[in-house]
C-alpha cells in the first residue's frame, strides 16, 4: 500500500518523538520496565490462609515472579517457607499435537501468556483439625495432607466445582452448576444440598454460610430472570463471540438446608416484606449453630434491618427484627462487620456508622433463644441499640473475637484509623463488656490489612509507601507481661527494588472551599526548585470509595512507579482522596450523594489552586489521568474546567451513569438513586452530557471485554464527539484482549506509553 508524502512525514515524526520519549538515562525508570512481568517490585503472595490451630500459613507465590503460582507452607513462628506443590505436579507436561494450519499467520489467541494464566491453583482452605489443605485447579477439587507430597483428587468432571470449603474434618461443600453439594472424603458419598439454582432460568445461589459445626447452611437464592443481558463482544478469535453478563436488581430469598440432605426440602426464611426490592449484605450463625442473624438493606439503600431467625420443631422459621438503622443518604461503611460470639449464642458484634458518623463496633447481647421455665424455648430480642465498644472520629475496618488465657472469649482485636488515616492501628480490647481495657499492639508503622485470626495467632499484611506488602504474624497473649513482637513470614521483594532511590511523597491536607481538609500526597522532582515552574499531573484513584493517600502498598503499584517516572521527567504529581473516598467517615463518604462530579470535582479544583500557589505549578500545564472512577473524574475535569486542565487521559471511564446503573445497580443507586426517579442527577453527573464543552486534549483508553465498566461508555462518547466535530481534541485506543483490570504487560506498556507521550506533547510547552 502506497503512502502519500504527508503520511510518511507524520509517521517519521511520531517515530522520532517516541524515540525521544523512550531515551532516558539508565538509572531512570521506563514504562516497559514498570509494566514488565516479572515485576521489578516482585510478586505479592495470594490466597494466604492461616491454619485453625494458628501454627501454619499456606499461600500462593512464584519465586521467579511469573505465573503459574506454587503452593507454599510457612510456620507462624518463623523460618524458611517451603514449596509443597506446583501446578505442573498436577498436569501433564506433554505438549498437545496440533495439526498444521497454513492460515495460522495472524493473531495467536492462546499464546504463552494465556496458557500461563490457566491451570492456576486456588481456593485454599484448611480442615478444622489443621491436618489437610483443600484447593482447586481447573474446576476440580484436591486435598493434600500436611507432610505428604501427592494430593488426592476428589473430582474429575467436565463441569466446574467452585467455592469449595470444609464443613468438618471429613466433609467438603462446593458448588456445581449453581447448586450446593457436600462430599464425604472418607465414605465418598456425594449429597446434593440445594436444588433451587437453574441457570436456564437465571436463578442462582450465592452467599452460602455454613454453621460452625457444619450441620446447616444458609444461602441466598437470586432470581435474575428480569435482569438485563449486557453483551461483551470478543473480537480476537476467528469468529466474533458475544458472551453476556446479566446485571440489575434480582429477587432474593434466604434458604436454610441441612448439609447431610436429611431435610425433605430446604427451609425458606420468611422475613417482613419491604417496599420494593432489597438485598442481603450478610448472614451469621450464632454459637448454638441453630440461630441465624440476617443483615438486609432496602433497595433505596436508606434502611438496614437485622433479623434473628430461629426454627421450631417442624422446621418453620420465625424471624425477629432486632435492630434497624436509617440514613438519609445511604447505608455504608468501610467493612460490614458481623461476627458471632464463639461460645455465647446470645452475643454478637457488628459495625455501624450510627451516632458518630464513623464506622465503629457495637455489641448486642442477651438476644437469641433460651430455655424458659416451662421447658419451651423463649426468644430475647434487643431492647436497645446495643453497647458501643469503640468511639471517636476514626473508623474501624476489621474486628474479631479472641480468647483470654483462661479460654473465655471476652477479648476483641480490631484495626482502625485511630492514630493516622494513612495507616492502620491494631488494638486489643480485653474483658468485654464489663471492665474493658485497651492496648495498642506494638507494630511498625504503615498500612496493614488482610487480617486473619485463629487460636489467638493474628496473620496480616504490612507495607509502607516504598515497601511492598509482606505477611506477618503475632501471638496475642493477653496476660503476658510483655507483648510479643511480630514475625515476618515472607520476603518477596527483590533487593534491587528496595535499594532503589525513590522520591518520597509528601503527605498534606488541603483546604476545601467548604472548609474541610482534603487528604493529599504529592511527588516532587528530586531537584525541585521553587523559583522554576513545573507541569503537574493529577492521578485520580478509582472505585470512588477507595483510599490512596496511604503509607502503604496496593494495586496501584504500577501507577506509583509511573508517578515516580513523571517526577524524573520534571513533573509535579498530585494524588488526593477526594470526597467519597474511604477512610474518613460517613459525611466524607456521602458528600457525593446526588451529584457525582460535584464536591469530588471541586476538591480537585481546590487542590490545583493550592499546588499552583504553593508548589510552583504552572497553571497552564496541568494534566490528569485515572481509571474507572478516576477515568470518569478525568473526563469531568477536562470537559468542565478547561481553564484548569490542559490535557486528560481517561482509562476505562464511566461516561454515562445510567449505563453503570445497568451494570452495578447497588453502587450507582446508593449515590444517585434510580435513573427514572432522579434523571437530573444522572444527567449532571455524566461526562457525556458535557461533551460539547470539550476544548482541551482528551485521550480515551478502554478494554473491549470490560465486564464492569462496559466499553459502551467510551464508544458512545467517541461517537458523540465525532458528531460534534471534536476530532481535533480527542484520540482513543481500545484493547481487544483486556477486561476492566488489564493483565498483559504488553497492554499495560502500550497504555502508559500513550499516556506519557500524550502528557509530554501537551504539558511541556
Amino acid at each position: 500500500m502506497k503512502m502519500n508524502k504527508l503520511a510518511v512525514f507524520f509517521s517519521l515524526l511520531f517515530t522520532f518523538h517516541l524515540s525521544l520519549v523512550s531515551r532516558v538515562p539508565a538509572q531512570n525508570l521506563t514504562v516497559p520496565e514498570i509494566m514488565q512481568q516479572p515485576s521489578i517490585a516482585g510478586m505479592r503472595v495470594e490466597g494466604e490462609k492461616l491454619s485453625p490451630d494458628g501454627k501454619y500459613v499456606v499461600y500462593l507465590w512464584n519465586a521467579e515472579g511469573k505465573e503459574r503460582r506454587d503452593l507454599y507452607l510457612v510456620s507462624t513462628s518463623g523460618g524458611e517457607a517451603r514449596k509443597i506443590l506446583s501446578p505442573k505436579d498436577l498436569l501433564s507436561d506433554k505438549p498437545k499435537e496440533e495439526k498444521e494450519n497454513k492460515l495460522n499467520y495472524g493473531l495467536i489467541v492462546e499464546d504463552d501468556f494465556a496458557k500461563a494464566q490457566r491451570n492456576q491453583i486456588g481456593n485454599l482452605d484448611w480442615s478444622p483439625d489443621s491436618s489437610k489443605i483443600l484447593f482447586s485447579q481447573n474446576g476440580d477439587i484436591y486435598v493434600l495432607k500436611i507432610g505428604e507430597t501427592k494430593p488426592r483428587r476428589l473430582t474429575n468432571t467436565k463441569g466446574f466445582e467452585g467455592g469449595a470449603s470444609w464443613l468438618d474434618n471429613q466433609r467438603i461443600m462446593f458448588s456445581q452448576s449453581g447448586n450446593l453439594f457436600a462430599i464425604d472424603t472418607e465414605k465418598f458419598l456425594l449429597t446434593q444440598v440445594s436444588n433451587e439454582a437453574n441457570p436456564q432460568k437465571f436463578i442462582s445461589i450465592f452467599g452460602a454460610k455454613a454453621s460452625k459445626n457444619g450441620e446447616f447452611v444458609a444461602y441466598i437464592v437470586s432470581d435474575g430472570s428480569a435482569q438485563r443481558a449486557l453483551f461483551v463482544p470478543n473480537y480476537l478469535d476467528e469468529f466474533v463471540q458475544t458472551p453476556s453478563v446479566r446485571r440489575g436488581w434480582s429477587e432474593q430469598k434466604v434458604f436454610v438446608a441441612k448439609t447431610d440432605g436429611s431435610l425433605e426440602k430446604p427451609i425458606e426464611i420468611t422475613l417482613p416484606k419491604t417496599e420494593g426490592k432489597s438485598y442481603f449484605s450478610g448472614s451469621e450463625w450464632l454459637a448454638d449453630n441453630k440461630s441465624l442473624i440476617i443483615d438486609r438493606i432496602d433497595q433505596t439503600n436508606k434502611r438496614r434491618q437485622m433479623f434473628l431467625v430461629i426454627f421450631d420443631k417442624e422446621n418453620n422459621s420465625i424471624a425477629y427484627l432486632i435492630r434497624q438503622e436509617k440514613d438519609e443518604k445511604w447505608i455504608g461503611g468501610p467493612g460490614r462487620i458481623l461476627e458471632a460470639h464463639p461460645t455465647d449464642p446470645t452475643k454478637f458484634i457488628f459495625s455501624s456508622e450510627e451516632g458518630s458518623g464513623y464506622n465503629h463496633i457495637w455489641l448486642l447481647e442477651d438476644v437469641g433463644p433460651s430455655p424458659g421455665e416451662d421447658g419451651n424455648t423463649k426468644v430475647k430480642t434487643a431492647q436497645s441499640l446495643g453497647t458501643k465498644l469503640t468511639d471517636g472520629n476514626w473508623e474501624v475496618s476489621w474486628a474479631k473475637w479472641a480468647k483470654s488465657s483462661n479460654g473465655e472469649n471476652s477479648n476483641l482485636v480490631f484495626a482502625s484509623t485511630k492514630e493516622n488515616t494513612s495507616e492502620r492501628k491494631l488494638t486489643v480490647i480485653s474483658n468485654i463488656p464489663r471492665s474493658m481495657s485497651r492496648i495498642d499492639l506494638p507494630l511498625e508503622r504503615g498500612m496493614k490489612g488482610d487480617f486473619q485470626l485463629e487460636n489467638n495467632t493474628l496473620l496480616f499484611s504490612q507495607s509502607q509507601w516504598n515497601s511492598p506488602s509482606e505477611l506477618y504474624s503475632i501471638d496475642l497473649c493477653f496476660d503476658c507481661k510483655k507483648a510479643a513482637s511480630a514475625v515476618k513470614l515472607t520476603s518477596t521483594t527483590p533487593e534491587p527494588f528496595l535499594k532503589r532511590k525513590w522520591n518520597e511523597p509528601k503527605f498534606l491536607e488541603i483546604n476545601s472551599r467548604d472548609n474541610k481538609k482534603i487528604p493529599a500526597k504529592i511527588y516532587l522532582p528530586a531537584d525541585f526548585n521553587k523559583s522554576k515552574k513545573y507541569p503537574m499531573v493529577i492521578f485520580v484513584h478509582g472505585a470512588g470509595y477507595l483510599q490512596n493517600v496511604i503509607n502503604g502498598w496496593n494495586n496501584y503499584y504500577r501507577e506509583f512507579m509511573f508517578n515516580q517516572l513523571l517526577t524524573q521527567r520534571g513533573y509535579v504529581v498530585l494524588d488526593i482522596d477526594y470526597r467519597g473516598s474511604a477512610g474518613y467517615g460517613r459525611d466524607w463518604r456521602t458528600d457525593v450523594y446526588d451529584f457525582l462530579g460535584g464536591k469530588d470535582y471541586e476538591d480537585h479544583l481546590d487542590a490545583i489552586d493550592h499546588m499552583v500557589a504553593n508548589y510552583s505549578v504552572d497553571a497552564k500545564n496541568v494534566g490528569v489521568y485515572g481509571g474507572s472512577y478516576g477515568g470518569f473524574m478525568a473526563g469531568m475535569l477536562v470537559l468542565r474546567a478547561p481553564e484548569k486542565i490542559a490535557a486528560a487521559a481517561a482509562l476505562r471511564p464511566v461516561f454515562d451513569w445510567k449505563n453503570y446503573y445497568a451494570a452495578n445497580p447497588v453502587y450507582t443507586s446508593q449515590r444517585l438513586g434510580i435513573p427514572t426517579e432522579n434523571p437530573e442527577a444522572y444527567k449532571r453527573s455524566s461526562p457525556i452530557f458535557y461533551a460539547d464543552k470539550l476544548e482541551r486534549p482528551l485521550l480515551i483508553l478502554h478494554g473491549l471485554v470490560d465486564s464492569n465498566v462496559h466499553a459502551q461508555d467510551s464508544q458512545q462518547m467517541i461517537e458523540k464527539l465525532i458528531r460534534l466535530g471534536k476530532t481535533e481534541y480527542f484520540e482513543a485506543m481500545l484493547y481487544p484482549a483486556e477486561n476492566h483490570a488489564f493483565e498483559r504487560p504488553t497492554s499495560w506498556t502500550d497504555e502508559y506509553l500513550r499516556i506519557l507521550n500524550f502528557f509530554e506533547k501537551h504539558l511541556k510547552n
